[in-house]
């Protein structure tokens, strides 16, 4: 009999302390960490993201941008945060790159961040400084080759998504650029314009207001279609690229071990943000298509892409030390 009631009350006990956790979180305002430095694309979806969760969990979001090392010091900063869930990581398809880019890293992917949800969806955007005299990939193409090793690029540094987008390309292009590193999207982006760099491959969020106001030139879309936003911009492919394709995905993670109730929380509510039409809109105006997935179908994701790039990036040999 004792034994019974004993594991009743663990179990009476453990369904409290789940509901408890649901009912009483957030507890307070919530970091939300974003490896980068602001104006990137990460920067903006995390910021639409904030405004709606702000809403949906009845306390303040506020993003604290922590960019360098390729976004492993903001992520570390989320991997040590407390399991409470107020620190959240707002992050690209980058943080799969890491175990392949560097020999060590402070924290385990899959095992110090909790997947919550992914949150959209994005080409990038082959863009060129106005002032290089080239109108189309084919022209880049054959100016790069008959330049090799002068065009400068600018990413948000080593391992992330606009590096490994144009290793991408100099492999299917037969080309050969040279990367100069920034602390973020943004200043790369600036960068561009300024002409201190000659062109990027960016995702399409940091870049879309520069393309419409002509500060840079699109010469391609990376993605598999061509995008609303940009309809006259061909994709790489129709641009003579054939094997082209990279496309971006942008997640929301709680550090490892968060209480499932919390997780379930968040999710449900990043969930309803990303359906409304506003958030869709503004995503949309940014090169974003908002999603939402479960918690375990971004598990998957994470581990099939951790499997794929890790043996990309070594097969490459490209390391970030």
């Amino acid at each position: 009999m004792m034994p019974r009631l004993f594991l009743a009350a663990v179990v009476a006990g453990l369904l409290a302390t789940s509901v408890c956790a649901q009912t009483q979180y957030p507890t307070g305002p919530i970091k939300v960490v974003v490896p980068f430095a602001p104006g990137g694309t990460t920067d903006v979806i995390a910021r639409i993201l904030a405004q709606g969760l702000s809403e949906e969990l009845g306390q303040q979001l506020y993003i604290e941008n922590r960019g360098g090392a390729g976004g492993t010091l903001g992520a570390d900063l989320v991997a040590k945060a407390p399991a409470d869930g107020q620190t959240m990581l707002v992050y690209h398809v980058g943080l799969v790159y890491g175990p392949g880019l560097y020999k060590q890293l402070p924290y385990d992917v899959e095992k110090h961040f909790t997947p919550v949800t992914v949150l959209g969806l994005a080409p990038s955007v082959h863009i060129v400084n106005r002032d290089l005299p080239v109108r189309n990939v084919a022209e880049f193409i054959a100016f790069a080759k008959a330049k090799p090793g002068e065009l400068n690029y600018g990413s948000a540094g080593v391992g992330s998504s606009a590096h490994l987008g144009v290793e991408l390309f100099q492999l299917t292009a037969g080309v050969k650029v040279t990367q100069v590193p920034f602390r973020g999207g943004g200043p790369a982006v600036m960068a561009a314009i300024s002409g201190n760099v000659q062109f990027m491959i960016e995702t399409a969020g940091g870049l879309m207001s520069h393309i419409h106001a002509g500060s840079v030139r699109a010469l391609a879309v990376t993605g598999e279609h061509r995008m609303a936003e940009l309809p006259d911009v061909p994709t790489m492919r129709e641009a003579g690229v054939a094997d082209y394709v990279y496309t971006t995905w942008y997640a929301l993670w709680l550090p490892g071990r968060t209480p499932a109730a919390i997780v379930t929380r968040v999710n449900s509510a990043a969930a309803k943000v990303m359906a409304k039409p506003a958030a869709k809109d503004a995503l949309a105006k940014a090169g974003v298509e908002a999603v939402s997935t479960s918690p375990e179908r971004m598990s998957e994701i994470v581990h099939s892409d951790l499997v794929k790039w890790t043996k990309i990036i070594r097969e490459a040999n490209i390391t970030a030390q």
